[in-house]
């Protein structure tokens, strides 16, 4: 009988059985039980010869890319916690790219010298991440929701409610015609941004123009391109809620090709806080990301399901705290709602 067997009927991963039957790897004593009571029950022969104990997991985190400060920031504070817990841990990045998503989730899960999966998607389909799910490897989704997964322990931020302050925010301020740059439509994080967006508008009073909602890639170069459009709307926006500070900076970058001053012409708010935003000029106003509480989460989460593959999933959200600087001030003039 194969290690694979036992560890379906153990109820954990190929990876678990093998270490904790190598002695690599404590878990709790009902999952031990579990493993025992499997090996038993097919006659698996446990090899003799086993390698010196090593008791610190080896982690695989997957992010999108590096080129987005976001992620670069959450890969080294997840590197950081890491190597603080005494846990290994190996960087995958899939260039944003489904396939690559789907290839590396199949290395990861094929590969024993890995216990377990930090995850950070940016598609919401990854049957092979499903299969690896259900097939038991730990796995932890942070940031971005995978669709069509079994239960699965997730860490996340409160997208909807900072999105709803960062907009009331600047209605506060005065400002009334107030535009959304948006990250892709298909993503959990952009629907509840723009969610929050368009609840906070209704709650000040304020109508959406939909020629001020865009959607596109978190990139600087969608955040440069958008001036065009909100140019060329009937009413221009003398405020944007920008649901990444990739686009925010973007935005701020390519404002004076365009004419325009930040925040006298146009006042801005990202998403994300990331620590160039401290170093334009202006200062960006953003929402802030609790990325060591997101890090340190993220592991306990993992370890525990590594410990114990059969405990109920659970999630974890952390607040957005909105972080004023100096890209939003209040309009010249008073305005009055279209």
């Amino acid at each position: 009988m194969t290690l694979t067997r036992v560890a379906q009927i153990a109820q954990v991963s190929a990876s678990t059985a093998s270490r904790y039957l190598r002695g690599q790897l404590k878990v709790n004593p009902e999952t031990a039980a579990r493993i025992d009571a499997a090996v038993r029950e097919l006659d698996y022969e446990v090899p003799a010869a086993a390698p010196p104990a090593r008791e610190q997991p080896v982690l695989a985190l997957v992010v999108p890319e590096m080129v987005n400060p976001f992620f670069a920031g959450l890969a080294d504070e997840l590197a950081e916690a890491a190597a603080m817990d005494g846990a290994s841990l190996v960087v995958g990045i899939t260039g944003q790219q489904a396939r690559r998503e789907s290839s590396v989730s199949d290395l990861v899960a094929s590969t024993p010298a890995i216990d377990g999966l930090i995850y950070v998607g940016m598609h919401r389909e990854n049957p092979r991440l499903t299969s690896a799910i259900a097939e038991g490897l730990p796995v932890v989704v942070l940031d971005e929701e995978i669709a069509s997964t079994p239960e699965v322990d997730t860490v996340a931020v409160d997208n909807y409610g900072g999105a709803y302050q960062a907009t009331s925010y600047l209605a506060q301020l005065g400002h009334r015609r107030i535009a959304h740059i948006a990250g892709p439509e298909e993503l959990s994080t952009t629907r509840d941004r723009c969610r929050g967006y368009r609840d906070a508008m209704r709650g000040a009073g304020l109508p959406v123009d939909e020629d001020l909602v865009l959607h596109g890639p978190y990139t600087e170069q969608f955040g440069a391109s958008t001036f065009p459009y909100l140019a060329g709307a009937e009413h221009r926006p003398t405020a944007v809620f920008c649901g990444s500070d990739i686009a925010a900076v973007g935005m701020l970058a390519a404002a004076e090709l365009h004419g325009l001053r930040i925040p006298e012409d146009l006042s801005v708010v990202g998403c994300d806080g990331i620590r160039v935003g401290e170093w334009l000029r202006p200062k960006l106003t953003t929402l802030q990301q609790p990325m060591t509480e997101l890090a340190r989460a993220a592991l306990e989460l993992i370890r525990a399901r590594i410990e114990d593959p059969a405990r109920a999933p659970q999630t974890r959200t952390f607040p957005l705290q909105l972080v004023i600087r100096g890209s939003a001030v209040a309009p010249d003039t008073p305005e009055s709602p279209e």
